[in-house]
């Protein structure tokens, strides 16, 4: 016992000549949080023992027990014991659909440690940092940053309100607008308004069940709550993201979003408006393993610590595109996680006039821009108001990717953030500047750079097929039309001026079922 103690002594002799000046960044990131991160070596396990206590040893059906390895773990027991330690569980609760790719970036060594206080937490971080430098169970240590949504401030309370889809140079808050400065999605939707083959994940606040979009929501996850509902808890900060990618046009109510036949996929991971890291690492996860598509993140977190990088190298290796907004702190090099990621499409904000939003974080990592002044879009379950952010940016990036989707569905992450950059539309000098990226989004252009197969005469509502909902809204036109045939009579199909049985035959020569 006193050859082990000696040892003990000696070992920490060693620690506290590493641990002059040496406070990681991982642990001045974010003082606020008493939640720390641990990535554990391979094949260690946390080993509770009868009096609840947690031990990181080696796995047993793995290797065998050695001194070192009880050294080590009586030293990291003691420390995390002294700095209040209160739980230690598995960051997953479940076991990733993709464990190959799990294994390999580390996503299943994950652990998070509770503390009693902030302070405590960042003693932890330290004390295991310079463990780790010397070997031993946990290879990492960083504190569960704390962010939130990229918030926005509700405003006054279709489509003339919606400049960021049509702008024509309409006055938005006493802002003349310049004709042209959208996204330029109207001719876009001549070959598409999106497919329900294709779900996109909105990580957010939730979202609230707004007859904009109600019937495309599916199943949905809180991560914090650990429950499936997915109320929207933040002022429908969720709420209205989703309306700017996904409300149901031409539909005689509100607004329209960019695409809308996409699948919804709810995902809170904010308690509030603000929350952990790790809850977003773990609805990235969540969403991947249950076929998302696109993940869209409008969410900003300072830190931007390793387990959210390895979800987000997670998603990309599995083709899963994600948006996320560039922040809104105003910040020149200053984007925010996970938009600093290089796997994500990072989105500023720009104004009616193609002019960066002042609030907008600024930095190299930033792809492209979209409208996120003044956006008017879905609240509650039958409201509108308009918000302000980088939130509101994403969607539009977001609902584009998904029409680009409905008609590649091979499109992969790299080649869908060069059709981005490469068709956007430069705004703000020459070439890619900090504040734009490469420019606006041009939907049309992107979803022609596709090269896409023209759509059949008889798919009306443009999702690829040609089945029951066209043929619906054939009989909704049926009969004469109005003065402009080719404008708002598109179920015209032979150019006569009249929805009759002939057009229903060109209908069924196209049907798909």
């Amino acid at each position: 016992m006193s050859h082990c103690s000696n040892q003990i002594r000696a070992l920490r002799t060693a620690l506290s000549a590493l641990a002059v000046g040496a406070v990681t960044a991982a642990s001045t990131a974010e003082i606020a949080s008493d939640r720390v991160l641990l990535r554990l070596a391979p094949d260690t396990v946390v080993h509770v023992d009868a009096r609840g206590g947690r031990w990181l040893l080696p796995e047993p059906t793995r290797r065998s027990l050695r001194f070192e390895d009880m050294l080590f773990a009586r030293i990291l027991h003691e420390d995390l014991l002294a700095s209040g330690l209160e739980s230690m569980e598995s960051v997953l609760p479940f076991e990733a659909a993709h464990p190959g790719i799990a294994s390999e970036i580390g996503l299943d060594r994950w652990v998070v440690a509770t503390f009693d206080t902030a302070e405590g937490a960042a003693r932890a971080v330290r004390s295991v940092a310079d463990l780790a430098e010397l070997g031993g169970p946990v290879e990492m240590a960083e504190l569960d940053g704390r962010g939130g949504v990229a918030s926005s401030l509700p405003s006054d309370p279709w489509l003339d309100l919606q400049y960021g889809i049509r702008n024509t140079g309409q006055n938005i808050a006493g802002v003349i607008g310049v004709p042209g400065a959208d996204v330029n999605v109207l001719p876009a939707w001549d070959w598409s308004t999106g497919s329900s083959d294709v779900v996109i994940a909105v990580l957010d606040s939730g979202i609230d069940t707004h007859e904009e979009f109600a019937s495309r929501l599916t199943e949905g996850w809180n991560v914090p709550d650990g429950t499936d509902s997915f109320a929207d808890e933040c002022s429908s900060h969720g709420t209205h993201v989703t309306g700017i990618m996904a409300a149901e046009g031409d539909n005689d109510q509100g607004v329209a979003g960019v695409n809308w036949g996409c699948r919804i996929m709810p995902v809170v991971v904010v308690d509030g408006c603000t929350g952990f890291e790790s809850w977003v690492a773990e609805g990235i996860i969540w969403a991947v393993d249950r076929g998302a598509d696109i993940i869209n993140m409008s969410l900003q977190y300072s830190a931007g610590n390793q387990l959210l990088a390895d979800a987000v190298a997670y998603a990309h290796a599995a083709g899963v595109i994600q948006v996320a907004a560039a922040g809104n702190t105003g910040g020149a090099d200053d984007v925010q996680a996970p938009a600093r990621f290089a796997e994500t499409i990072a989105v500023a904000a720009i104004d009616n006039r193609d002019q960066h939003w002042p609030s907008s974080s600024a930095g190299p990592e930033i792809n492209l821009a979209a409208p996120g002044w003044r956006v008017y879009s879905c609240s509650s379950s039958f409201n509108y108001v308009y918000k302000n952010g980088t939130s509101m940016a994403a969607p539009f990036v977001t609902g584009a990717l998904g029409l680009m989707k409905s008609l590649e569905p091979d499109l992969d992450p790299v080649t869908a953030r060069v059709v981005l950059r490469s068709t956007a539309v430069d705004i703000l000098g020459s070439g890619f500047d900090d504040l734009s990226g490469s420019g606006r989004l041009d939907i049309e252009a992107a979803v022609l750079a596709l090269d896409p197969e023209p759509p059949a005469p008889g798919d009306l509502d443009r999702d690829g097929r040609v089945d029951g909902q066209d043929f619906g809204l054939m009989l909704v036109q049926w009969g004469p039309c109005p003065d402009d045939c080719e404008e708002v009579c598109g179920a015209d199909l032979n150019g006569d001026c009249i929805v009759d049985g002939q057009d229903l035959g060109l209908l069924l020569l196209d049907w798909t079922g």
